[in-house]
């Protein structure tokens, strides 16, 4: 048996009245973006004053500039570690002692601190000035 499909005049279609949606909006949302001329930016221009502030005074500080360390004396507390060698003008008055090391003919100082220094050392020293420690090389 062969199918024979039906003619085309043979559908039926219902056929309505249908009026379509407004599309003005979607079509104005899609239209393309012309930039503005660079003519027609308009750019704000307002005067500037640099701001006031407030009448401070100064503080002088410390000259925190540290002398020429040289290497040479190392200790060992776990790990080895290099003290501060100075020479002996640039050695810290007010110590109550200048801890002095000779090296291949030179003389050094080790530079000593408070032992609250926070590159203070291990190693400590009994002065007339009380008790100080040997600075770490830094």
């Amino acid at each position: 048996m062969i199918y024979t499909p039906p003619a085309l005049t043979a559908v039926d279609f219902a056929l309505s009245a249908h009026t379509p949606a407004d599309t003005t909006p979607a079509t104005q949302a899609l239209a393309s973006y012309t930039p503005p001329a660079l003519a027609a930016v308009n750019f704000a221009l307002i005067s500037f004053s640099p701001p006031t502030y407030m009448n401070v005074g100064w503080e002088l500080l410390p000259d925190e500039s540290f002398p020429t360390q040289y290497a040479g004396l190392r200790y060992f507390n776990g790990s080895v570690k290099q003290l501060a060698l100075v020479a002996l003008a640039d050695a810290p008055s007010g110590m109550g002692a200048v801890w002095r090391i000779r090296k291949n003919g030179t003389d050094y100082a080790v530079y000593l601190v408070e032992t609250s220094d926070p590159n203070a050392s291990e190693i400590r020293l009994r002065t007339s000035a009380g008790t100080k420690a040997a600075r770490l090389m830094t």
